[in-house]
């Protein structure tokens, strides 16, 4: 008798219908985490570039103070640039507590000829003799960040005085920025020391081996300490810090970011840590509900569909059967298959759902599937197409050309047709770009781009190779003087001059040509024919055509031979001509 129950319809459908709910609710658990991670993600990454405007911010502000105080410090009591005398003077008296109101390191006033001629405080972060000359000569301040032992905000202002101009260099620890951005943002920060080559004699347990840096200053030192010590052991060097992960310490997560102070990644860098265990959790927590919701669904839908019986467990089959025709690209099947729902919204129950949602991703793949159709088809228009003109490419001729070859091959009889390869290179174009700019080089190979192709037939196939080469290739040719034609008419139509941004252009150009009729050939051997034909007729008076012939020298033959050597004049057109006058 139970075995009996087990192969009833009822148990069959209840048991299907629940795996089958069971998987949905497992996709939209997964995709709802992966969307909770997502904005994790986006939330942490909006974090730290708040963190790092934070920073500027407090950099900027800390750089304002100091510029305010350096002029404070300048002035004498009679409102002018004191000398460095009367600087020295009222330093010595007023230095301690304009150190403790002002959270000064040193303060440095340097002469024209780049010495430290006063110092009080840390003697440190002194400035090379360029940097003194650099911010006498331009009279603008330069800000630096000193991080060896410490780091130290810098500012050098430049002095007139009637006793001799100086600089007046006024650091200051970034301790308190650390501490204001610690109360500003809730996250703790420090300052981690550019790559050591060793590591320190007294660094007092602060060097992280695995990044080979100090840490110079740190918020909440007890705290988060042991936690860089922990992640420079695990991730090899800053660039190992992956922004999608969190680590761990004392079942409390965190995000480790850092930020450069300046350009060079080995120099010193800001770390931000910040506590993100509650976001953690909170994901969790939906999650838990979400899958806590998906397994009463799914309960609630295996008992709806046991008590509907055979109509539900024949749409459930039609179902069934029409998904895997959606991997096929079979969508008319499986529309009929997936009977539409001729319901209001408000009576549907669950397999109507169902069927809708079958209708519904049968018509976004059939879209997707469309889309996905249309961006093949743009790509492989891009990869067999010159971008500049439109032409074919390098890829594309050299594909034709071994399929005509191919062809060729398997020909039982030779034809008399034959096809002839120009090989194309534009007489001295360096001149026009010297010259227009390369945007009117552009231009110009566009025209040139498109009168070659006015010349050709249907059929015909012209190439840009790129820069200044072209490449034509004519099949079936009866006629064996018919490329003198066709040459020729190339020269002619290339050579009539271009207006470009308001300048006569008249440009020549040397062609190689060379027969295609031998079914031995390679396409290296006949693009080196045509090479060698193009050199021949360029090495002698340029505006020409060459067919190659056996007997024609090779490349480096031809760099050898006389400059007397010389290919009989055609007449039809002078050599190139570069006119940039104005036309009337």
């Amino acid at each position: 008798m139970q075995t009996a129950r087990l192969n009833t319809l009822r148990f069959k459908a209840c048991l299907f219908s629940l795996l089958l709910v069971v998987a949905m609710c497992l996709f939209f658990i997964l995709l709802g985490n992966g969307s909770l991670q997502s904005l994790l993600a986006k939330n942490r990454e909006h974090r730290h570039l708040n963190f790092q405007f934070q920073v500027s911010g407090l950099l900027q502000q800390s750089r304002q103070e100091m510029a305010r105080l350096a002029e404070l410090i300048a002035l004498s009591p009679r409102g002018r640039i004191s000398s460095r005398d009367e600087l020295r003077k009222a330093m010595d008296r007023q230095w301690e507590l304009l150190q403790q109101s002002w959270d000064l390191h040193s303060l440095k006033v340097y002469d024209a000829a780049n010495k430290p001629v006063l110092s009080w405080g840390s003697p440190h972060s002194t400035l090379s003799p360029e940097q003194v000359s650099q911010v006498l000569l331009r009279g603008q301040p330069l800000e630096l960040v000193h991080c060896e032992h410490s780091c130290v905000q810098s500012l050098s202002v430049p002095m007139r005085a009637r006793g001799g101009d100086y600089v007046l260099q006024v650091d200051r620890p970034l301790v308190n920025q650390l501490r204001r951005f610690r109360e500003m943002t809730g996250s703790d920060i420090g300052i981690l020391s550019a790559v050591r080559k060793q590591a320190p004699e007294k660094a007092g347990g602060k060097y992280l081996d695995g990044w080979r840096r100090e840490v110079l200053s740190l918020t909440s030192r007890e705290r988060v300490l042991p936690l860089l010590k922990r992640v420079s052991g695990e991730v090899s060097g800053l660039s190992g810090l992956r922004r999608t992960k969190v680590y761990e310490l004392d079942n409390r997560q965190f995000d480790i970011r850092t930020m450069s102070m300046d350009v060079d990644e080995q120099g010193a860098q800001f770390v931000f840590i910040e506590d993100v265990s509650g976001q953690v959790e909170h994901i969790d927590e939906s999650v838990k509900l979400l899958l806590l919701f998906s397994i009463l669904g799914a309960l609630i839908f295996s008992a709806a569909v046991a008590g509907t019986l055979w109509r539900p467990i024949v749409r459930l089959r039609r179902l069934a059967e029409a998904l895997p025709l959606l991997t096929n690209g079979r969508f008319d099947d499986a529309r009929r298959l997936i009977r539409p729902v001729r319901k209001s919204l408000d009576k549907f129950d669950e397999l109507d759902v169902l069927d809708n949602t079958g209708l519904m991703v049968c018509d976004q793949l059939e879209d997707m599937n469309d889309m996905v159709s249309r961006k093949t088809a743009q790509l492989e228009q891009i990869a067999m197409h010159d971008s500049l003109t439109g032409l074919d490419n390098r890829y594309s001729l050299l594909e034709q050309l071994e399929f005509y070859l191919e062809l060729a091959r398997h020909q039982p009889l030779s034809v008399p047709e034959r096809g002839y390869l120009f090989f194309i290179d534009l007489d001295d174009f360096k001149q026009v770009n010297d010259t227009l700019g390369h945007q009117g080089g552009d231009e110009l190979l566009g025209v040139i781009a498109r009168r070659l192709l006015s010349v050709m037939r249907c059929g015909d196939i012209v190439a840009r190779l790129g820069g200044d080469e072209f490449c034509v290739f004519v099949r079936n040719i009866k006629e064996p003087e018919a490329y003198r034609t066709l040459a020729e008419k190339l020269l002619n139509t290339v050579a009539q001059p271009v207006k470009i941004e308001g300048s006569l252009v008249t440009v020549t150009m040397s062609v190689g040509v060379v027969a295609v009729d031998e079914t031995g050939e390679t396409l290296e051997a006949i693009l080196q024919k045509a090479d060698m034909a193009m050199y021949h007729a360029k090495r002698h008076g340029k505006n020409k055509y060459q067919l190659y012939t056996p007997d024609l020298p090779t490349l480096s033959e031809q760099v050898k031979a006389s400059a007397k050597h010389s290919i009989p004049d055609k007449g039809a057109l002078t050599p190139l001509e570069l006119v940039t006058s104005k036309p009337r």
